[in-house]
């Protein structure tokens, strides 16, 4: 499906086209981007010859090389960039987005709907400036995936927080509760969750950083406007700063995640240590019971009319002594 949009005034047109429209007859002039929603080889092959370019394959924008993601053709750039999208749902994912900057129109070229692209689209309805030529639309797309990614960071950072206080065991009113297994196998499923949404928006943000180094290039040797390369400077300490908040809780998840697995440890050396004690107090009245066990006929203790309450009492007292010194020394 191809899309496009056209300010006029202080309207945005939305105009959408089929795959048997004509682009060229279809498309009024003044379009400034031209968005390409899982678009079909011929609404491809309309838009190339619209605006005389060539399309990047779908194999060819999953390729990791810059060289693939960041050229230029003329006077025509291609920059490919991972996008975050279903970051709310538990299986967060990434998709690579084409953007291609012509003097004519911008072409977006993308196989996912990231709510950046939405949130965008919606704003720029009501505010139509921001559409109001292809590098500002760029920029403003630009602007908003990375707002986007700082919200999913903030989201990560506060499911942290709760993580850490319930990993140590305080509640919110102070208060400390030690957490049991199910709690930290729960807690351990979670950072893992945390941890595979951050490493995507590290991927999204590393590749933001170089296509908005890239295009800043572009805009200073084509002689884009002002507005648009101060606005490109903006995003790239946006995106530094982003960047070090991710290596953050990156760096704070691995904290929690040893953290848990230490508890866990101490948890099960408990439990170990529960069974070396009782091991420890019931081995010498077992020892004891094995001797008097044997049955040997010059044992003088069988004669004895108080024999085996002595047998008893030793193997109580046998039993009582190491657990009696085991609590002197603080082991229990």
């Amino acid at each position: 499906m191809i899309t496009a949009y056209l300010p006029q005034g202080t309207l945005l047109q939305r105009i959408e086209l089929g795959p048997a429209d004509n682009l060229a007859e279809a498309l009024p002039e003044g379009v400034v981007w031209l968005d390409l929603m899982e678009p079909t080889p011929a609404e491809e092959k309309a838009v190339e010859a619209l605006l005389g370019l060539e399309m990047p394959t779908r194999e060819e924008m999953q390729e990791i090389e810059i060289s693939s993601r960041l050229y230029r053709e003329a006077d025509v750039s291609y920059m490919t960039a991972n996008v975050l999208f279903h970051a709310e749902t538990p299986l967060p994912q990434t998709t690579p987005i084409t953007f291609i900057r012509s003097h004519r129109a911008l072409v977006t070229l993308r196989y996912a709907d990231p709510q950046a692209f939405r949130s965008f689209i919606g704003r720029a309805m009501r505010t139509p400036s921001l559409c109001a030529t292809p590098d500002a639309t760029l920029c403003g797309l630009l602007d908003a995936i990375i707002d986007r990614a700082a919200d999913v960071l903030e989201w990560a950072a506060r499911d942290l927080d709760q993580l850490s206080r319930s990993i140590f065991g305080y509640r919110t009113d102070g208060t400390r509760e030690e957490p049991d297994d199910a709690d930290l196998e729960e807690a351990v499923r979670n950072l893992g969750r945390i941890e595979d949404l951050n490493s995507r928006i590290r991927d999204s943000l590393m590749n933001l950083n170089r296509l908005v180094a890239f295009l800043n290039l572009a805009l200073t040797e084509q002689r884009g406007t002002k507005e648009s390369r101060q606005w490109l400077k903006t995003l790239a300490r946006d995106v530094q700063s982003l960047s070090e908040q991710s290596g953050f809780l990156a760096h704070k998840g691995n904290f929690l995640l040893d953290a848990t697995l230490g508890l866990i440890n101490i948890q099960q050396t408990k439990i170990i240590k529960i069974f070396s004690v009782a091991a420890t107090v019931f081995l010498p009245p077992t020892l004891i019971a094995s001797i008097y066990g044997m049955n040997f006929n010059t044992m003088p203790e069988l004669d004895w009319t108080f024999g085996y309450p002595m047998a008893i009492l030793i193997m109580i007292g046998s039993a009582v002594l190491p657990y009696w010194w085991f609590k002197r020394k603080g082991w229990l």
